[in-house]
């Protein structure tokens, strides 16, 4: 019951801040609503982000590798392209709770990679943004969340369920 309560409000903070166009917190509240939407709290209902570690998927490097100091956390989508989406949806009049709820589920997560993924993706640019080809309609990699990664080089152990 308690996680069910602490992720609907979640889910309505995002909301209230994406429909009043304030965007510069979202990142903090996305962590939330992740965190509870997996159970990755403390006894105390704090949320847990350590606990990603343990549930995200992995890259193919980082799978092997158990020494926590190795590895960060990253958006599947980087939250700059993810508020993006949001910002279309309250342009387009298409925001509500259901449709806000469905975007979260399907688009927001981490992924866990390497430091040294990390410092790729870096240099290519993608740790805040998609190349131009994930906009590019004529592009084989339009819409591809996973465009930033392989030109980093950087392979999901799943990559059919991010597709």
């Amino acid at each position: 019951m308690m996680k069910s309560f602490h992720l609907n409000l979640e889910l309505q903070h995002i909301y209230m801040e994406v429909n009043a166009e304030r965007f510069h917190y979202l990142p903090l509240f996305f962590e939330s609503y992740y965190c509870h939407r997996h159970g990755l709290v403390t006894n105390n209902d704090k949320t847990d982000w350590e606990g990603i570690f343990k549930v995200a998927p992995r890259s193919l490097e980082a799978q092997g590798i158990t020494e926590r100091k190795r590895l960060v956390r990253e958006w599947f989508l980087p939250s700059s392209v993810f508020i993006g989406l949001l910002k279309a949806m309250v342009r387009d009049d298409r925001l509500s709770l259901a449709a806000l709820q469905t975007e979260l589920e399907q688009k927001l997560f981490y992924v866990v990679i390497t430091r040294e993924e990390q410092a790729k993706l870096k240099q290519q640019g993608g740790l805040k943004a998609m190349p131009a080809s994930y906009y590019q309609v004529d592009h084989r990699d339009y819409s591809n969340p996973l465009a930033r990664f392989h030109d980093a080089g950087i392979y999901l152990s799943d990559e059919c369920m991010f597709s």
